[in-house]
């Protein structure tokens, strides 16, 4: 069946564009002006068309002793309503000394009910002797990103990280890091609770900046002494590592950065507000000179990604964090909020077509080996494609969390379509679809 998708402003890498998209077997089939008419000819007047978002930087069912609230069916419809078709989720932790492949396969049954299309990254939480046969093997099967901890419970240290790096650089393997001084965190921790300081605003104060910073510019240094350039920096927070990755980047360094939207709209007087254990995840909210530093990085290009770090839990799980943060799970729900959040920054605009999308959709994909499958709206591309109305709307929120850390920030549009692969998946706040179509992709 084809689809004509007529007189939309089209964003793509040339700009903002008025133009047709024909729509045929799953794939977009041509992009002109004037097409002729279709069956099935939808006008898109007056709106905006951009590929489906990628989210690379989620975490469905994962297990932290809590288990989060949303799995892979319930996240992927936040996905679909907030304009994502696309997620790479970041499993959590498995069994002591468990092989690399045990979560992936875990994941791939957990997932099988997901409406959005889906991958993985690996997680390394221990060095085994046959580790590059293990990541080979991975890569062969289309996982060709890893993720590694400089904090929590199995955090590496130098010497396995740069064992890490350089089999990375010989497999043209991503590692992404999260980048957090363990001991800096675990001190104040301890400092804080024998003074009974365990109000939500103490967390924030037990991860400062220069934890984060330290670790990011130590990293750089073991990753040039391999001299591997794919270190992909997950969450980044704070003014201080923002400085240190510019002042990198501009010296010809060669690495990628991501941020999230709660650095960019939130800041850490959220944990003196009576909710602020809501708010506790890690890296914490920072204060508003980081978040003008954020939105500085994404303009100058130090920031290559908008994730969302999505790792959702309930109110109930929450409220333990309302007296000692030290209990509280980490993370908050954002996968339905981003795109709406940018594209609204867009429209007052605060950012570019061109900022948003490269963000949002391109730049995630280029990364992590999806495009030009996913992220562009292309002759050839999957046809992802959502239909943004310019006019604002109240968020209804759809992540099993029943709460948002960005209801406040006001909301300049209505995801109106989604398109997964030419499949019309949800139309007016209405699912389209009786089963779910979500495919595992294999990244190159």
């Amino acid at each position: 069946m084809e689809i004509l998708l007529k007189n939309g402003f089209i964003i793509t890498e040339n700009g903002i564009e008025k133009k047709d998209i024909l729509i045929s077997n799953e794939k977009i089939k041509e992009i002109s002006k004037n097409i002729a008419n279709c069956n099935n000819t939808l006008d898109c007047t007056g709106k905006y068309i951009i590929p489906g978002g990628v989210d690379v930087h989620t975490h469905f069912n994962i297990d932290v002793g809590i288990k989060s609230i949303d799995d892979f069916y319930s996240g992927g419809i936040a996905a679909l309503f907030g304009g994502t078709t696309t997620i790479i989720d970041h499993p959590g932790f498995g069994p002591d000394k468990c092989p690399l492949d045990y979560q992936i396969n875990r994941y791939l049954i957990d997932s099988k009910n997901c409406p959005v299309d889906f991958s993985f990254h690996g997680v390394l939480q221990w060095i085994p002797e046959n580790i590059e046969e293990q990541l080979f093997n991975l890569k062969n099967k289309g996982i060709t990103s890893f993720k590694l901890y400089t904090t929590y419970t199995y955090s590496l240290n130098d010497q396995e990280i740069l064992k890490i790096f350089s089999i990375a650089k010989k497999l043209n393997l991503t590692i992404a890091i999260h980048a957090e001084n363990h001991g800096m965190i675990e001190y104040l921790k301890e400092q804080f609770k024998k003074e009974n300081k365990t109000t939500p605003i103490y967390h924030a104060l037990s991860r400062p900046n220069i934890s984060e910073a330290e670790t990011v510019s130590r990293l750089i240094q073991l990753a040039k002494l391999i001299q591997y350039d794919k270190l992909y920096f997950v969450h980044i927070s704070s003014k201080e590592s923002l400085e240190i990755l510019e002042k990198e980047r501009n010296n010809g360094t060669k690495f990628f950065v991501e941020t999230c939207p709660q650095y960019l709209f939130l800041d850490e007087t959220k944990y003196l507000e009576n909710d602020g254990e809501l708010f506790i995840l890690s890296p914490p909210l920072r204060s508003s000179k980081s978040c003008e530093a954020v939105l500085s990085s994404i303009k100058n290009k130090v920031i290559d990604v908008l994730a969302t770090d999505h790792c959702s839990f309930s109110k109930e799980n929450k409220k333990i964090g309302k007296i000692n943060f030290l209990n509280c799970p980490n993370g908050i729900p954002g996968v339905q909020e981003r795109i709406p959040l940018m594209f609204s920054l867009f429209l007052k605009g605060t950012i570019s077509a061109k900022e948003f999308l490269e963000t949002c959709c391109t730049n995630p994909s280029k990364i992590f080996g999806l495009y030009p499958k996913k992220g562009t709206i292309s002759v050839g591309s999957d046809a992802d494609i959502v239909i943004i109305n310019p006019i604002p709307s109240k968020l209804e929120i759809k992540s099993n969390s029943n709460y948002s850390c960005f209801s406040n920030i006001e909301n300049l549009v209505t995801i109106e379509k989604v398109f997964l692969r030419g499949n019309e998946l949800l139309n007016n706040n209405e699912i389209k679809f009786d089963l779910t179509i979500g495919k595992f992709i294999k990244r190159e």
